[in-house]
């Protein structure tokens, strides 16, 4: 990762992730909101990479946050964040559409994976999405 990525962090505040906050804050530019009403302001002005989201936060869950990323920017990958979960809390996440379920402790080698991971995802997208217009045109 050569640059800081823009990742937003959707959060309760609890002693989890203010862990995960410290260590985000070394490796991105980071912006972080407390509930829906914030996330969409932010969404609406500011290019993301990444989206990490708590499992519930005031007044919303993972899944209402997912909704708004993903009307916003569907390619936007978003990493749910969970004090624990087991197989069916990761496949659910899964299912839903997210990147992925990042259970506690969160240490410093997995997180800066799951971030580099998830930005490598996010230019792939937007590089294919960039060249289909051209090769739409070629054709």
């Amino acid at each position: 990762m050569l640059h800081q990525p823009k990742v937003l962090l959707i959060s309760n505040g609890e002693a989890e992730s203010n862990l995960l906050e410290q260590v985000l804050r070394k490796h991105a530019a980071l912006h972080s909101v407390r509930d829906l009403a914030e996330l969409e302001h932010l969404l609406d002005g500011v290019a993301f990479e990444v989206v990490f989201c708590g499992w519930t936060f005031d007044g919303g869950t993972w899944i209402d946050a997912l909704g708004k990323v993903q009307q916003c920017n569907p390619d936007l990958p978003v990493v749910i964040f969970s004090r624990s979960g087991g197989e069916r809390e990761w496949v659910e996440v899964l299912e839903a559409g997210a990147f992925d379920l990042f259970n506690a402790p969160y240490g410093l080698p997995d997180i800066r994976a799951v971030l580099e991971q998830a930005i490598d995802s996010y230019e792939a997208r937007r590089s294919r999405k960039a060249a289909l217009p051209i090769r739409i045109m070629a054709s």
